[in-house]
């Protein structure tokens, strides 16, 4: 998306049209119309977070009322705009209005303005509180209590947590959606500890919870330093990642449920957080993240590996997450598109990302794979996840569940697979409201 900043003319002449355009559909329907509009202070009126917020509110708006007679929808420089023509009473549509301005998590900033079908515009009743005092905002405005910068900050910090709960909220739905994909082989499901002694379906439960509120500051730390640069950037980002390392190992008792998906879901969401501050794709924000000091890192793990995961790039080459990541999330993108075609085929969430796992397994260079099973492991696991994706779709649940039992077996887990099958479902969750 393209920001612009715009003029006070502008804005006058946006607001003359609005209202020639509320009186057009007053004419033409005979109905009570709205107005949804937002109070957004400043020269920038759109913008990838604003523009979040607002569709947030006129679905929440638009679910409390019957359905409208005519609805219109404008995104443009100047802000969001919705209008509506309802056939409904006009004091209840106004009652919905109000409940969406005090009851949304930014509904301060919302104007819902409701017109009856003489165009007389109703009257809220109680008079709206200040975004910044809470006191009442017509004597604020009048004595200018606050000045333009108070204001602005005051609506970024509202706009700000909303949009790092709603990310986070979609971070911890994608790994728990991911644990609930049944069968996995070798995986932790509905079914079974898949080959880990030391984890089950309800210590992923516990550690998704852990790493909600870590998330919600990634998101946090993304924009409110989205510009400071990569290497600066990832540097605080690290530093909330240890942190939701930490977390998640005291709701464990110490499994490693998603220590992967930590570095893997926080980038994209700090991707996500610099589109909605910029505009730029989120995934190519991610990759220039992951991109910072990777080539010393991986330098470094040649000569002296002290991780499982160095020690197989050692070995093998394989770059894991760190090299998907830095490449923009190939295996990721690729998950989503065969997520995207079963549930198009009608398939539940749940069957679709396990249908989905070995199409993943069958391709990546799962370096936990390659921990446990070594390259011999490795070929296995792609070989036996190729002859699952030639069945038909639906004999494959079956075979799932037999090649679960050998990779207990073989005790292998392809652990890298289920965090870009996480990846891959976090994407759907907020594609709809983040350029990817």
């Amino acid at each position: 998306m393209r920001i612009s900043k715009i003029s006070l003319e502008d804005m006058l002449r946006r607001r003359e049209e609005r209202a020639l355009r509320q009186r057009k559909l007053i004419e033409r329907y005979g109905l009570p119309v709205a107005c949804f509009t937002m109070n957004i202070p400043g020269d920038t009126k759109h913008t990838p977070l604003v523009e979040l917020a607002f569709r947030e509110g006129l679905g929440q708006f638009e679910a409390s009322l019957p359905e409208a007679k005519a609805r219109e929808l404008l995104c443009a420089p100047t802000g969001c705009e919705a209008f509506f023509a309802f056939d409904h009473d006009a004091r209840l549509v106004k009652q919905a209005a109000v409940a969406v301005e005090e009851g949304a998590a930014v509904g301060r900033l919302y104007d819902i303005d409701v017109f009856d079908s003489a165009g007389r515009k109703l009257s809220r009743g109680a008079e709206r509180r200040c975004v910044v005092c809470d006191g009442p905002v017509y004597a604020c405005a009048r004595s200018r209590a606050h000045g333009l910068h108070e204001i602005c900050a005051r609506v970024d910090a509202l706009l700000f947590s909303f949009a790092a709960q709603k990310l986070a909220a979609c971070a911890r739905g994608a790994l728990v959606a991911e644990v609930e994909a049944t069968p996995k082989p070798g995986l932790v499901d509905r079914s079974n500890r898949g080959a880990h002694r030391d984890m089950s379906i309800e210590t992923f439960y516990a550690s998704a919870e852990a790493l909600e509120p870590h998330f919600e500051r990634m998101v946090r730390v993304a924009l409110e330093n989205w510009d400071i640069g990569p290497a600066p950037l990832m540097a605080k980002l690290r530093a909330e990642g240890l942190d939701a390392e930490r977390a998640m190992r005291e709701a464990t008792d110490g499994a490693n449920a998603h220590k992967g998906a930590i570095y893997s879901t926080g980038l994209l969401l700090a991707g996500a957080a610099i589109y909605l501050r910029s505009g730029k794709p989120a995934l190519a924000e991610a990759a220039r993240l992951a991109s910072v000091g990777l080539s010393d890192a991986l330098d470094a793990a040649a000569i002296a590996p002290s991780t499982h995961g160095e020690r197989v790039y050692a070995r093998t080459g394989a770059t894991g997450a760190r090299g998907e990541a830095a490449a923009g999330f190939p295996a990721a993108r690729k998950a989503k598109t065969a997520l995207d075609g079963f549930l198009a085929q009608g398939y539940s969430l749940e069957d679709a990302a396990a249908l989905t796992l070995p199409l993943i397994m069958a391709k990546l260079d799962d370096t936990n794979v390659l921990h446990r099973g070594g390259e011999e492991g490795l070929a296995y696991a792609q070989i036996s996840a190729a002859r699952v994706n030639a069945l038909p779709v639906g004999e494959r649940f079956k075979a799932l569940r037999t090649l679960d039992e050998a990779f207990i077996y073989r005790n292998l887990s392809p652990g890298g697979c289920a965090d870009v099958l996480a990846l891959a479902l976090f994407m759907r969750a907020i594609g709809d409201f983040i350029e990817l």
